[in-house]
């Protein structure tokens, strides 16, 4: 992600906003071990980003249950880089 932000910037290409895309929020009481450590990890990441980048605007989305086809699914998604995420608690 660094390199890229240096590259963009240095072609004079607006890097403010950042879109974390596929973020899984597995429920608290799920049994799921690979969602739980996908989750860890990803948190992991999102702490640097947000450390790095603590200019940026960071919009978070998460992982889909499906395919973005179609005008009503593309418009639903694009409501997601609008107006913020809220992970289930």
């Amino acid at each position: 992600t660094e390199r890229l932000v240096q590259e963009l910037t240095n072609g004079n290409i607006d890097t403010h906003n950042i879109v974390v895309n596929q973020l899984l929020f597995p429920p608290k009481d799920s049994n799921c071990d690979q969602c739980q450590v996908r989750h860890k990890m990803q948190q992991k990441y999102l702490e640097q980003i947000f450390d790095l980048y603590e200019d940026f605007h960071v919009t978070l989305l998460p992982l889909l249950t499906n395919e973005v086809r179609g005008v009503e699914k593309l418009k639903s998604f694009s409501r997601l880089l609008v107006e913020p995420f809220q992970p289930p608690k």
